[in-house]
Parts: C-alpha cells; structure tokens; sequence
C-alpha cells in the first residue's frame, strides 16, 4: 500500500482539509459467498442497472437452493453487465441473489459513501477497460484481477460518513418526489376510469355538481372530418407520440414514434390547427394519438382531422387516450403481425366514445388539465434533483 496517491474534490464539507488517499478497489473489498440450505429461507433479489429489487417475494419460480445470502451494505455485482451499470449496494434488507453475481464486504468503507462513486462515469469506462468480450459486443466479461486494480480515492472516515449520509438523504428526497409522482399518476388513471362512463352506462361514476343529462355514444365519424391541408416551413414541426400526445418534441425510439430529421423534405408536411386530431396510423393501438394544442405540421404519414363544433377539442385528448379507447383502436387496427398492425381512416371513423355536453367537456378538461400541470410540476422538480444530485456528486468525488 506504499504507492497510495493523494488528491482533494472540488466540494467538500466544512472542517476536512486532508487529502483523499487512492487505493486499490481490491483493498477495499472481501469477496463472500454464503450459500443458502433452505427454499424460500429469505426474499429473491435482484441486481439491475437501476438498483436492487425484490423478485416475485419469496418466490422465483424456480429453485433458490444454493442463492448467495446477502444483507444490508453488501456490494453486489454482474460480471456480464458490470461495464452497462449493475453494480450495487444492497439496501433492502437481508436476502437471497442468484449465484451469478459476485458479493462483496467493504473493508473500512463506508457503504453510503462509496456507492455513488462505484458509479460515476469514470467508474464504468474503467469496468470497461476490466472486461472482455464474450459472445457480443454487450456481453463483456469482467476479469476479476484487472477489477480490483482500479484505483478509487477515499477519505476519512468521519468524511466518509458526512458524504455518506449526505448522499442518502439525497436519495430519500428523490425517492420520496418519485413516489409523489406516482401518486399524482395514479390518481389521475383512476380518475379517468371514474369520470367517463364505462361498462354500457351512460353516466360516470365521478361527475361535477350541476350536471345530470347521460352522455351520447359517438361515432368519431359524425365527430371528425379528414383533413389533408399542405404545411409550409414557417410552422413548426409536431410529433405524436404514445406518452406525450402531440408535441413538439423529436421523437426517438423510446418513445415509440418516428423521429423526425429537421433537414427533411417538409413539402408534404400536413397543416394542423388547435383542436384538430393526430394519429400514427401504425402506433394508434399503443396510444400514439392527440390532440393539437398549437399550430404547426406533422407528417404526412400521420392522420390528420378536425373537429366538428359539437366538441371542446381538447376534452377528445383525455377521451381517446383512456385504456378503453385504445382497446378498441386495437381491435380496429389489422395487419399481419403486431408490428405491421395499422389504423386506417376507414377505421378510424368506427370508434365509438361517449360524449357529454360541451360545458361538462370543458370542465373536465379543466380538471385534468390542472392535473396534468401538477404531473410536469413534480417531474421537473425531479428531474431537478437528480440533476443537482448528479452535479454535486460528480464534484464531491475525485
């Protein structure tokens, strides 16, 4: 340990001033392997590229007989997909990994400390440059030798600690926004299930005061007429997608669209209006449709139509995109496989949805609408934090 080199981050606390000491990753960590005698003794987890998670409880579906016991600030690592991300620390609680991972003890380190470090950016070119390929390009196979020669900075530990804990409280915030999230989500898919009539009636289940008239069954026929008006460069490109709806967002594989090249020929690029409807002929029956909240020109490989006066355009957005709509664009839509499965005007027109009167339309617009805003709220409050997270972290480390 003669050849320890000395370094100090950008940020650190108040009161430590020495130097942080490089070591060896193989100084550091104590390989183990306690294997379980008992079926079900504790719950299957799993190491992912996102964190540990719990696999189905206690049961696997298969035999846990032999699985690695872990518990609670162990490290836990895939040798195959080490250089992708899976590298973490256990923090669920005593359980069970598959034999396939490499478990580990921290050696006068502390775990909170040291896991946002293990990685950083840095950490997995270096996992990278420890692994070899094996029979593709993403599955490399980490060389254990050449792991524990990658150097890592450590301070002391009263330092350790304060990062430590520091770090986790941070994750607490995120965890505890993330579930915020969640929530607001959730509401608002119960809510849709609630505020639009389902199972043949003619009523919700959740209706504002003042309204009591059932709603009509509408085809979208007698709602839409096709539109086939030609764009022009001065308007600005849409895109629909399956979870943004219309927007002016490039689209990528992620979001299951076609993602559009700026310097394409725009010539044929369809016109499209505040309130007029979107849909990806080959996406609908995945949710790929909406409404058109601002001017601009979307493909012309899209489906494009306006409204008739009998709609608040933008109460059709939370209408078309409910789980019972998209069921039956699905069954609308046909082609060979899933993948070549299409939704035609001719098909389109079919669609039935129930209508309520305009005021009601607009209200419930309204209403989520306001949900929606809260939604964006605490994602980009989110967002936010894992990027003052990420910032921080990447300046408080070496």
């Amino acid at each position: 340990m003669s050849d320890k080199i000395t370094k100090s981050p950008q940020i650190r606390f108040a009161g430590f001033t020495d130097a942080w000491e490089q070591w060896k990753l193989g100084d550091m960590l104590k390989e183990f392997s306690i294997k379980t005698k008992t079926e079900n003794e504790y719950p299957v987890l799993s190491s992912t590229n996102s964190g540990m998670e719990i696999r189905n409880g206690r049961v696997s579906g298969t035999s846990n007989l032999g699985y690695k016991i872990i518990e609670d600030g162990d490290l836990v690592l895939s040798p195959q997909n080490l250089w992708l991300g899976n590298i973490n620390v256990n923090d669920i609680g005593k359980g069970l990994v598959s034999p396939s991972y490499k478990t580990f003890k921290f050696v006068d380190l502390d775990s909170q400390f040291i896991e946002p470090q293990l990685r950083l950016p840095r950490m997995m070119e270096e996992y990278k440059n420890a692994s070899t390929q094996g029979a593709s390009v993403v599955r490399r196979n980490l060389e254990l030798e050449s792991f524990y020669q990658i150097p890592i900075r450590v301070p002391s530990w009263k330092e350790q600690k304060k990062i430590g804990s520091f770090s986790k409280q941070l994750d607490d915030t995120i965890t505890l926004h993330q579930r915020e999230l969640e929530l607001l989500k959730d509401t608002k898919k119960s809510l849709l299930q609630k505020m639009f009539p389902k199972d043949g009636s003619n009523v919700p289940e959740i209706r504002f005061a003042g309204f009591t008239d059932a709603w009509e069954q509408r085809r979208l026929g007698e709602l839409y007429i096709e539109r086939k008006e030609r764009g022009d460069d001065s308007l600005q490109i849409l895109s629909v997608s399956i979870h943004h709806g219309v927007s002016n967002e490039e689209l990528d594989s992620n979001t299951l669209g076609k993602k559009v090249r700026r310097s394409e020929d725009k010539s044929l690029y369809k016109h499209v209006y505040y309130g007029d409807l979107v849909l990806n002929m080959m996406r609908a029956w995945q949710g790929s449709i909406g409404v058109v909240k601002s001017e601009g020109m979307v493909s012309p490989a899209y489906i494009t139509a306006t409204p008739s006066s009998e709609l608040y355009p933008l109460f059709m957005d939370y209408c078309l995109r409910r789980v019972e709509t998209i069921s039956q664009i699905d069954n609308l839509s046909y082609g060979v496989t899933d993948f070549r499965k299409r939704l035609y005007w001719d098909s389109f027109i079919n669609v039935i949805c129930e209508i309520p009167s305009i005021p009601e339309q607009k209200m419930i617009t309204d209403f989520f609408t306001h949900l929606d805003n809260l939604i964006t709220l605490h994602q980009r409050e989110l967002n936010s934090l894992k990027n003052l997270k990420k910032s921080l972290l990447q300046q408080m480390f070496i």
